[in-house]
């Protein structure tokens, strides 16, 4: 038989183990509470984040690079439209949009021939024919820079890069910053591949 002393020494053990118990399962409510608060995270001991094995949804795909598309700049060749005539027989055929860092003009002659100029940005080591305080003027006759240009149609490049500087001091700032220096515009787009790659140096 079990004195008093015993029993009551027993029944302490016992309240002891219950309240533990009771606060064991406290304890795995919070972090199961903690875990549906941070959609299937739990904090370690030191607050850190630990997702476990649970799987992470994977970052979108990076977007190719789109060609930014900007109206024909013809503020920059006023007061020159399609059809006007430039010099020596070339005249202003047609202005393209800002594409792909520039913007091409097309002149043409009596003959029927047709020359492209690449207005690029000057960044102080301008690659074209001529160029004016923010424009380069790339003649585009692949020849890759080892022909020589025609003297009549460098006359008429020429008085088109002063019609150009006339105006380029109101042109926006936009229009400059979305153009690229003729040297960048090679090395990104001449190493890549294909007919659409090659289109854009044309």
């Amino acid at each position: 038989m079990l004195s008093r002393r015993t029993l009551i020494g027993k029944a302490a053990v016992g309240a002891a183990a219950a309240v533990a118990l009771g606060a064991a399962r406290t304890g795995v409510a919070a972090v199961r509470a903690r875990h549906a608060t941070t959609d299937g995270f739990a904090e370690d001991r030191d607050g850190r984040i630990d997702d476990g094995d649970r799987p992470t949804a994977g970052s979108p795909p990076a977007e190719a690079p789109v060609a930014i598309v900007s109206p024909p700049p013809w503020e920059l060749v006023s007061p020159l439209v399609a059809g006007a005539l430039v010099a020596h027989g070339w005249r202003l055929a047609d202005l393209g949009p800002v594409r792909d860092g520039s913007c091409v003009v097309t002149l043409h002659n009596e003959r029927g021939r047709a020359r492209r100029i690449h207005l690029c940005r000057n960044d102080g080591s301008p690659q074209g024919l001529i160029y004016t305080r923010r424009l380069d003027l790339v003649v585009m006759n692949e020849g890759h820079g080892d022909l020589p240009t025609e003297e009549r149609l460098a006359q008429a490049v020429a008085e088109l890069a002063h019609v150009i500087a006339a105006n380029e001091g109101t042109a926006s700032d936009r229009l400059f910053a979305e153009l690229l220096p003729h040297t960048e515009r090679v090395q990104r787009f001449a190493s890549a591949d294909g007919a659409a790659a090659e289109g854009k140096l044309r």
